[in-house]
């Protein structure tokens, strides 16, 4: 299908594009909200990377899918803003969090109801550092491979799948501190 509206693109038909528009706004400003952590500049970053990609669609190569090459672009121009406001996020030692903590929690979370879940997993995203929140979001919200995070993200596939673990970690935590007294309430 994308093939089909990237040949008519590339013959002159623009208004092809508005599909890809509608297909991946809604992740490409996931992932930009996760980097910058701003609504306002995560809309603009989003506009912006529709835009880079119209321009450039020429250099798309096909030899990964439209979307990978897309919030390649999205991570990019996020990292560019992110770069120059040279914001800040929380530290919490990963050494004081036990691994049956982020067993407890599981059960825990799987007994809240999903507008509740949604809810903490949002607030905990949002506190999380940009390069976590970015990665948990690619894998389990937008269902990419560590493959296709590495197209997106130009991050190995060890540190990846390191990172990954650690950011897991790192949300545990954050919602172990968040659902306290949900925790004791649910188990």
């Amino acid at each position: 299908m994308e093939s089909i509206y990237l040949r008519k693109i590339l013959a002159g038909d623009i208004s092809g594009f508005s599909y890809f528009i509608d297909q991946y706004k809604d992740m490409a400003f996931s992932i930009a909200f996760r980097i910058v952590n701003n609504r306002e500049d995560a809309e603009e970053i989003v506009q912006d990377s529709f835009m880079k990609a119209f321009r450039a669609l020429h250099t798309f190569r096909h030899d990964s899918k439209f979307s990978t090459w897309f919030y390649r672009i999205v991570v990019n121009q996020s990292l560019t803003k992110r770069a120059r406001d040279k914001t800040e996020a929380p530290t919490i030692d990963l050494s004081k969090i036990p691994d049956i903590a982020v067993d407890q929690l599981e059960s825990a979370y799987k007994k809240m109801t999903h507008d509740d879940q949604k809810k903490y997993i949002d607030m905990v995203l949002e506190e999380l550092g940009s390069e976590d929140s970015l990665l948990l979001t690619l894998y389990y919200l937008n269902e990419n491979s560590i493959d296709e995070i590495v197209e997106i993200t130009a991050i190995t596939r060890e540190n990846i799948k390191m990172k990954l673990h650690r950011a897991r970690k790192k949300m545990y935590g954050l919602l172990e501190q968040k659902l306290k007294s949900e925790i004791k309430n649910l188990l």
